[in-house]
């Protein structure tokens, strides 16, 4: 059967929310261990990865069926198929809390937690899908966002038919700053903006599909709603008036056929405060994870502004 990262991945983001209860007592314990199992030593990150890949159809990819990082990785090392750089989004992530070696997997951190990496970030993080994880007693399924010191490495899947990012809609945009239009950029070949300069106007289109954006003026509020792209159209072409930008929102449409080759695409951005680094990456208007439902901090004018499309 061929299984992609995709698929994995689309399984995973379904789970985000799921808590266990009673001392780890959740379905993926159920199912892994055949009956319902309640208690301290019921500790189920690795177990909840098994769960998603058998939900796939794909146990076979994690060469092993067990509720021990350690031997999970070693399952991968046996293999061939265990990376400490490089990683990759689909890659099972495996992360130390501590600098003590390991044993079992020579020229690795002892893995204390396992996750799926959702995605590469390029801020030296990334952003993996989890279960017995946050401050839920018992855990919970999240998204997280970790840097990569603390990953001790990574099992690599053999999946089949990834996607490929050159196959994917792209997002083109620009911005106003320093009083002019500046050129456009697309996905995250670059970022618009002037470094020291407020944005004030966004302009931005798909390669595929449809989209939505906004802004927060400094000292203001949100403007409506625009999804053109034309910066002589100042109704519905852009979104701004010429002051400074302290947030942006953006949503992002799948067109069906996308939906059918690749799941369900959202707009992934930033943006940079100015003189300062970005902040985190937001997805579409999301809220949960930590996001705000839009990137920036109000009060803060922005000068640079990444964004593409992501699962």
């Amino acid at each position: 059967m061929s299984v992609s990262a995709d698929k994995i991945l689309s399984i995973a983001r379904a789970e985000i929310g799921t808590k266990a209860t009673n001392i780890k007592k959740c379905k993926y314990n159920t199912w892994y261990y055949g009956t319902v199992v309640s208690g301290s030593g019921y500790d189920w990150c690795e177990v909840f990865v098994q769960w998603v890949f058998h939900q796939a159809g794909a146990s076979a990819l994690l060469y092993d069926k067990t509720a021990n990082c350690g031997y999970a990785a070693k399952a991968f090392q046996d293999r061939g198929r265990l990376v400490t750089s490089g990683f990759k989004r689909g890659d099972v992530v495996f992360f130390h809390w501590s600098d003590e070696r390991s044993t079992l997997v020579p020229g690795t951190y002892v893995s204390d937690h396992v996750g799926i990496i959702e995605s590469v970030n390029g801020d030296g993080t990334i952003t993996s899908i989890e279960g017995n994880t946050g401050s839920s007693p018992n855990g919970e399924v999240m998204r997280r966002v970790r840097p990569v010191s603390v990953i001790s490495c990574a099992g690599r899947p053999a999946y089949s038919g990834s996607v490929q990012p050159e196959t994917l809609p792209k997002a083109i945009y620009r911005v106003r700053a320093g009083g002019r239009w500046l050129p456009e950029v697309a996905d995250l070949s670059g970022y618009a903006g002037l470094s020291g300069k407020a944005i004030t106007d966004v302009a931005l289109r798909v390669t595929k599909g449809k989209v939505k954006y906004r802004v927060h003026v400094k000292g203001g509020g949100w403007l409506p709603y625009v999804t053109g792209c034309d910066t002589s159209d100042s109704e519905n072409g852009y979104a701004g008036d010429k002051k400074p930008i302290d947030a942006v929102e953006v949503y992002y449409y799948t067109p069906s056929d996308v939906v059918k080759a690749h799941g369900y695409l959202r707009a992934k951005y930033r943006v940079a405060p100015v003189g300062g680094s970005y902040y985190d990456w937001q997805y579409d208007n999301e809220r949960t994870g930590g996001q705000d439902g839009y990137a920036g901090l109000f009060g803060k004018t922005i000068d640079k502004l990444q964004i593409t499309l992501a699962d």
